[in-house]
């Protein structure tokens, strides 16, 4: 059992717990962060969006020092409004956006139901 400690379940937070973002009925759980693998590299979340709620725009513009890669999946239509500093994206799924570091980004679900998943490529790293 030399590996078990590279097994880890999800963490739920709130959406709102992310610098730059604001309480929205979408349901996250942290998949990997340092705080659940020490060893990791990478930060990996996933969020359940389901637009039969009510879900207003929840992020604000922001960047980090490191790459980050969203993708947007989903059964069903599933649409997203992206902003890469001043050009703004409407993108369905299945979609993936790649966010060099330095580049200031959001992402607000538009309409549909399915999966964002978002891979920050370190486990530390600064957003402003």
């Amino acid at each position: 059992m030399r590996y078990k400690k590279f097994i880890t379940r999800g963490i739920i937070e709130p959406l709102s717990k992310v610098p730059f973002h604001n309480k929205t009925p979408i349901k996250r759980i942290s998949m990997l962060s340092q705080k659940t693998i020490p060893e990791s590299n990478i930060h990996a979340a996933v969020h359940f969006v389901d637009t039969s709620k009510k879900i207003s725009k929840y992020s604000k513009l922001h960047c980090h020092n490191v790459d980050e890669i969203n993708m947007i999946l989903s059964d069903e239509k599933l649409v997203y409004e992206i902003q890469l500093e001043d050009e703004v994206y409407k993108v369905r799924s299945p979609a993936t956006i790649f966010i060099p570091k330095g580049i200031r980004h959001r992402a607000d679900v538009i309409s549909g139901k399915g999966m964002f998943v978002c891979f920050i490529m370190s486990g530390k790293y600064k957003t402003w």
